[in-house]
């Protein structure tokens, strides 16, 4: 009976130990269905997840181009590295290279905005407060910010930064990393006219605007991992866009086109001379730049650039109105409104011309051309230059004295935008000072800036104010030339040859001129004809010699 008892008790203990073992094991599974359950949460919401899921669509076969195109008024044709971008007033669509529509949606925004890096998009409203983020064809992140977006940018790997303005004319820069999680706030109570952020999302480079002395002065403001790195400032002229090359900046002003190193100096430099922007594409191997107004001369005037800024690889010349001008490779593309030029990057060789009766949007894409019609959407071979061109010692041509071209809307309303900001810093100044704004000092400020030049080009006097200014400033032992942020390491501009008779350090002292004895009104015209005849010569050699163009080596 004991032993029959004992065994029953064995079995009991044996029962619950096994029970045990099962809740431990439970337990242990939960906990791993939990964290797979998080991880998947976590791959879903991400745009790897959301590319790879879409990547079977994009090499999905179609009926091959052309296609018929979407209804609609067309706003913009892009590309991000595996699909072309249509956007139009309702709808964001997205073709493969077969021809299939892989993805369509109603964006429903007032003034939408696409930014492409990678295989990564950014659909924003500006003045509004909606973007989206895509991987591919591939929705992965809806966001809403509570002031109105100005610009936005996203990096190769998700990363976004929006710029929106608050009602007290602040400027705030959020940066979310690839799974929208905030990283970092950036103010400012400048105006912030673009974004641009480095492939891997650590870096952010800000153009913003304000005003100084009724000076409109632009800053270049480079962040790392939410610390400012660089600062750079530029005065009269007008950041326009903004692109990384690694850890350099590159950037288009309406006076010249620079980059700015690490170490926050310039370099490489090409200066316009004075030309008129009309119209720029950066691309991987340089930049190409549109010069001069159709309406005036019936003519524009590109200039090929190399990816250091400097070089000056060609120009030419097309006699037709402009719509576009893009850039892949080592070809350059120029959409007219009556024809469709393609050019060498190497040295601006007219590579293939055609009639163009009904394309209104270009984007190239691999070996491809994507072209819009009001109905259609077909695609052109691309037309690759030699490489031979690179040993040819073509000479350029001499850009002819452009004028002033016509701004696009959105040129004016960014401009609008500086203005009243510029406006509201001098109201902000003169009231600090017990001053009132007068309604001849306002418009003042306004006429500083024309508003139909396309290129931005500053008054007289602003420019002599700004003179003025830079005399009355101290002495910066770390910028002794007086050359903005160049410092010790001013880089030769080419047209710098040519020097006044006396620098300012070199100047004849007012006590010895003083000394001298006076001379009779007879001799005093004599010299001062032979003075203006010589200044007449060196003025006529100068024009005659001085190349249209400058710029600045590469360190």
């Amino acid at each position: 009976m004991k032993d029959r008892m004992a065994k029953v008790t064995d079995f009991k203990k044996l029962k619950q130990r096994q029970a045990r073992r099962r809740a431990f094991k439970l337990a242990g599974l939960a906990g791993v269905i939990l964290v797979i359950a998080y991880l998947l949460s976590s791959l879903v919401n991400s745009p790897e997840f959301a590319g790879l899921s879409s990547l079977g669509d994009m090499i999905k076969g179609g009926p091959g181009y052309p296609i018929d195109a979407p209804g609609g008024k067309i706003k913009g044709m892009y590309q991000n590295d595996s699909g072309i971008i249509l956007l139009n007033e309702t709808t964001l669509y997205i073709y493969n290279t077969s021809g299939t529509e892989v993805y369509s949606n109603l964006h429903r925004m007032g003034n939408p905005q696409v930014q492409t890096s990678g295989t990564m998009m950014l659909n924003y409203d500006r003045g509004s407060k909606t973007y989206a983020a895509y991987s591919r064809n591939n929705l992965f992140y809806n966001g809403s910010t509570d002031e109105a977006i100005r610009c936005g940018a996203i990096s190769q790997n998700g990363c976004i930064a929006i710029a929106t303005q608050t009602e007290n004319a602040q400027t705030r820069v959020t940066v979310l990393d690839s799974r929208q999680r905030e990283q970092y706030v950036w103010k400012t109570d400048n105006v912030v006219t673009a974004l641009a952020m480095s492939d891997n999302g650590s870096a952010v480079a800000i153009a913003s605007s304000y005003a100084q002395a009724g000076e409109l002065k632009n800053v270049l403001t480079v962040l790392k991992n939410g610390q400012e790195q660089n600062r750079y400032e530029l005065a009269n002229q007008l950041i326009l866009a903004l692109e990384f090359d690694g850890s350099n900046v590159r950037c288009i002003t309406d006076k010249n086109a620079f980059i700015l190193g690490t170490e926050g100096k310039i370099i490489g430099q090409f200066d316009y001379k004075g030309q008129s922007l009309a119209a720029f594409a950066m691309y991987e191997n340089g930049v190409a730049l549109v010069f001069g107004d159709y309406e005036q001369d019936r003519k524009y005037t590109m200039a090929s650039v190399a990816d250091d800024f400097y070089t000056l690889n060609g120009t030419t010349t097309f006699d037709d109105s402009l719509q576009k001008v893009k850039a892949i490779g080592n070809t350059i593309l120029v959409l007219g409104g009556s024809s469709f030029h393609e050019y060498s990057a190497y040295d601006c060789e007219l590579l293939k011309e055609e009639t163009n009766e009904s394309y209104y949007d270009i984007q190239p894409m691999g070996n491809s051309i994507y072209a819009m019609t009001t109905t259609q959407i077909v695609r052109l071979p691309l037309e690759e230059p030699s490489r031979f061109a690179l040993f040819s010692h073509k000479e350029p041509q001499q850009l002819p004295d452009g004028s002033p071209t016509e701004q696009s809307q959105q040129e004016i309303d960014l401009l609008q935008s500086i203005l009243d900001g510029m406006k509201r810093e001098e109201e902000k100044a003169q009231q600090s000072q017990g001053q009132e704004l007068t309604v001849g000092e306002s418009q003042e400020i306004i006429d500083q800036i024309p508003l139909e030049d396309t290129a931005f080009e500053s008054s007289q006097a602003q420019e002599e104010s700004s003179e003025v200014e830079e005399e009355e400033n101290e002495f910066d032992p770390e910028n002794p030339d007086g050359v903005l942020n160049q410092g010790s390491d001013h880089l030769p501009v080419q047209n710098e040859d040519l020097q006044p008779e006396f620098s300012q350090e070199e100047a004849p002292p007012e006590s010895e001129t003083s000394e001298q004895p006076q001379q009779s009104d007879k001799a005093d015209e004599q010299e001062k004809q032979e003075t203006e005849d010589k200044k007449q010569d060196k003025d006529e050699n100068e024009n005659k010699d001085e190349p249209l163009f400058s710029s600045r080596r590469p360190a």
